[in-house]
């Protein structure tokens, strides 16, 4: 089939999902073209399996997902965590330090599929609208699980400001997955090794290994690929970082690329 041999991997928020956090009946119908002619299609995301399941009903997955930004690589279709990099524990106490020194900042932990709020704030409330989400107030317990995120959260002004103090207590690997969301993840996890290994495991030469995204969490997935895309509501860093220009996630960037992949194998 003509697609045979290619895999699309898309960020989801304010990529494949336009700003209502919905994902487009024409992005929808382009990927199972997509998918029922031969391409492997798949997400890499911050969020959790949970988390993204809310918003990928009837997609046609047919690929293992990244999740919590390359800390866990999932099949959506069995509920199989097929990789999955944890925390190292010296890193967390930078948390508390952080937590005590500036108590207008919010904190979450991510351990599976369970999230931890450590720090309330005005972002807290967004659980509220998510189905099955498993939330819940800090424990002791909490501290010895295996986390795979940790999330300070803040406007973005004050992002700009405290996630570079932040640095100054861990100096592992963190990103900005938003304006408002600061990652904080393991050191050898990340959306553009665990796109690697997907590729890997599924016989796809990188070449034939198509990215997009808009945001700094996603350079190092654009940079992974053979051929990558910033949608036009991209930060200039990830322009910079994409070897082409995709329109704005609102005019169904996804359904868009998939146009540009059938001109190649035509």
């Amino acid at each position: 089939m003509k697609f045979d041999g290619y895999l699309l991997v898309t960020d989801m928020d304010n990529t494949l999902m336009n700003v209502h956090s919905a994902v487009s009946e024409e992005n929808m119908r382009a990927i199972k073209y997509f998918t029922d002619n031969g391409g492997r299609f798949t997400i890499a995301t911050g969020r959790s399996a949970i988390a993204a399941r809310d918003k990928i009903k009837g997609l046609a997955i047919n690929a293992p997902a990244i999740l919590q930004n390359g800390a866990i690589i999932y099949d959506l279709n069995t509920d199989l965590v097929l990789h999955e990099w944890h925390i190292a524990d010296e890193r967390k106490p930078a948390l508390k330090i952080m937590s005590e020194k500036y108590p207008f900042l919010g904190f979450e932990i991510c351990s599976g599929d369970d999230v931890y709020i450590y720090a309330k704030c005005y972002k807290t409330d967004r659980f509220k609208n998510r189905k099955n989400s498993k939330v819940s107030e800090m424990t002791e317990g909490a501290w010895t699980l295996p986390w795979t995120k940790m999330i300070m959260i803040g406007t973005k002004e004050t992002l700009d400001e405290y996630a570079p103090i932040y640095r100054q207590y861990d100096s592992g690997h963190a990103v900005r997955s938003g304006d408002e969301f600061f990652d904080i993840v393991p050191d050898d996890a990340s959306k553009g090794k665990a796109l690697g290994i997907i590729a890997e495991m599924l016989g796809i030469e990188k070449s034939h290994v198509i990215a997009a995204g808009d945001h700094f969490n996603d350079i190092d997935l654009l940079n992974a690929a053979g051929v990558s895309y910033a949608v036009e509501n991209a930060a200039d860093e990830v322009k910079a970082a994409a070897d082409f220009a995709a329109p704005p996630c609102d005019k169904d960037a996804i359904a868009w690329i998939i146009g540009e992949i059938e001109k190649w194998v035509k």
